[in-house]
């Protein structure tokens, strides 16, 4: 009857477990390698950092900064950063639709300007999860730039996971990879 007991409460709480470990987290803080082709310039390699932090069930907000190495004689390498606002909202018990706003800041060439996303984001398994989405940035002085991106994000453990994201857009296309801490 013991036995039974357990088994019964083992298999019971198999779903919970799954849905637990399929959950979708907004707190996370990632470092990257960063590859730009920009349309009309030389291809640069960088460097970035990324974060998002929740606040309450729906909202969070992500902050970003990266470093991209110019290999022209008197030219500096491009830093900027970024500061913005998210939403998301469950779609089903494992994906979620989600949007973001921006503030954008080139400190190199001090450019000012702001971006936008909306997509999806979704635990494909347990292990797995993927997001795709259409953006929108505009930089002062500059033309506008649309864009198409993917991502996806390995889980070794609940805490670490490995992320890569591709992203094209009409004035550049762009990927980058790296680990990602979730907490």
């Amino acid at each position: 009857m013991k036995r039974t007991a357990l088994v019964l409460a083992g298999l019971l709480a198999l779903p919970f477990a799954a849905a637990q470990a399929s959950d979708l987290s907004y707190n996370w803080l990632e470092a990257d390698y960063v590859h730009v082709n920009p349309d009309n310039a030389d291809n640069t390699d960088g460097v970035a950092i990324r974060g998002s932090g929740e606040l309450g069930a729906n909202f969070n907000v992500i902050a970003g900064w990266n470093k991209l190495n110019v290999d022209a004689p008197l030219a500096k390498d491009l830093k900027s950063w970024y500061l913005g606002l998210g939403y998301h909202t469950p779609i089903s018990d494992r994906t979620d639709l989600f949007t973001d706003v921006s503030y954008l800041k080139n400190t190199t060439l001090d450019l000012d300007g702001y971006g936008a996303r909306v997509g999806v984001r979704s635990a494909l398994t347990p292990k797995f999860e993927g997001a795709a989405w259409v953006g929108y940035e505009k930089l002062d002085h500059t033309d506008s730039n649309a864009s198409l991106g993917v991502s996806g994000q390995y889980k070794f453990t609940p805490v670490f996971g490995l992320v890569a994201e591709a992203r094209v857009a009409e004035n550049d296309k762009s990927f980058l990879v790296g680990p990602r801490l979730t907490f």
